[in-house]
């Protein structure tokens, strides 16, 4: 039986968003990949100056949903003791988490900007 704890108040995004993934069901993170990589061939071919923001979006739920299966997988490995594949799937989720937040930084920029649009020039 599982047990979940709640998050603490003041409990930042990265933990919140954590704790959701860990709870998250392996058929939910796949949706949440799948759903990303739609987006992506969409705003791969959206003719928008807004392409960046759809492009990078895709990619921050892709990279939770691949996170999220890591982590589920990483935990089903360190209970059965395989503690070498479960440090590779650590590294290997390192990794897509600091693509994921790549990402939203990517979105950040991309609606900013948008907000910008012609101030500048």
């Amino acid at each position: 039986m599982m047990v979940l704890s709640a998050l603490r108040p003041d409990a930042s995004l990265l933990e919140f968003l954590a704790a959701r993934a860990r709870s998250a069901t392996w058929r939910r993170l796949t949706v949440d990949v799948l759903i990303g990589a739609a987006i992506l061939a969409a705003a791969v071919r959206w003719d928008s100056s807004a392409r960046l923001v759809g492009v990078s979006a895709a990619l921050m739920l892709i990279a939770y949903g691949v996170w999220g299966l890591f982590e589920h997988a990483r935990v089903g490995l360190e209970s059965m003791g395989w503690r070498r594949t479960a440090s590779v799937l650590r590294t290997a989720g390192t990794g897509v988490a600091v693509a994921g937040v790549l990402a939203a930084i990517g979105v950040l920029l991309g609606v900013w900007g948008l907000a910008l649009g012609t101030w500048i020039s």
